[in-house]
């Protein structure tokens, strides 16, 4: 009776410590992963950068797959310099949600900080298709520009724009920013009146015609083609 006794409470307090891991616990963790969200938060808009970082590597210790914490610890690491770091979160962050342009883009800002030009147009071109139809070419032409691959954003503009055709202004507007950015007065004359035949009433077309020494008008809207 006795050893009947003591299997009973030994299975009692079994069940008792299997149930402190139940939704209750979960909870309380749940809770205490989203204070060291807010507190990250708190230190950063109060400039304490380090302490933010403290605290995002706390969490992601803590919650290594959630993709947000490996985007905001990435982020911080950038800002703090620390870009082998920034760029293995970051990574892991558009792994984890790769359809997410916000942790592409911080992934390739922080790969031009670093100095690896040719890491950030490789990720441009695999992400490519990532994004709304077009966009990914748009988003590698600028990218392109801004280190100075010019024959590069002209490549992707031009991609952009089969993918546009007559539905958006954009690849036409780019293509004249990068015209101007590289002297061709012609080009960027005809990607802008082009980019007029979406809304040949714009003021701001009309405004860079002016800039140009072209006399504006609806009659210079041009239907687009891709050279």
């Amino acid at each position: 009776m006795l050893n009947r006794s003591i299997v009973i409470l030994a299975l009692s307090s079994i069940a008792l410590a299997l149930g402190s891991c139940g939704p209750t616990q979960k909870v309380k963790r749940t809770f205490a992963l989203n204070d060291l969200s807010v507190r990250a938060k708190r230190a950063e808009t109060a400039g304490d950068m380090e302490r933010a970082l403290e605290l995002w590597q706390e969490y992601v210790e803590r919650r290594p797959h959630a993709h947000f914490a490996e985007y905001e610890l990435g982020r911080i690491e950038s800002e703090l310099g620390m870009y082998t770091e920034a760029i293995g979160h970051l990574t892991t962050a558009h792994d984890l949600r790769p359809a997410n342009i916000q942790y592409i883009e911080q992934l390739a800002d922080t790969y031009i900080k670093a100095g690896r030009p040719d890491d950030m147009m490789q990720l441009m071109r695999e992400t490519v298709n990532e994004g709304e139809d077009g966009a990914g070419y748009l988003r590698l032409a600028r990218y392109a520009r801004r280190v100075g691959l010019l024959d590069d954003s002209k490549l992707a503009i031009q991609s952009a724009m089969i993918y546009a055709g007559t539905e958006s202004p954009e690849p036409y507007i780019a293509m004249a920013d990068l015209a101007k950015q590289i002297g061709d007065r012609d080009l960027e004359i005809n990607a802008l009146r082009q980019a007029l035949w979406f809304d040949p009433a714009s003021d701001e077309l009309n405004q860079r015609f002016l800039g140009l020494g072209v006399i504006p008008g609806p009659s210079l809207a041009l239907e687009p083609t891709v050279d």
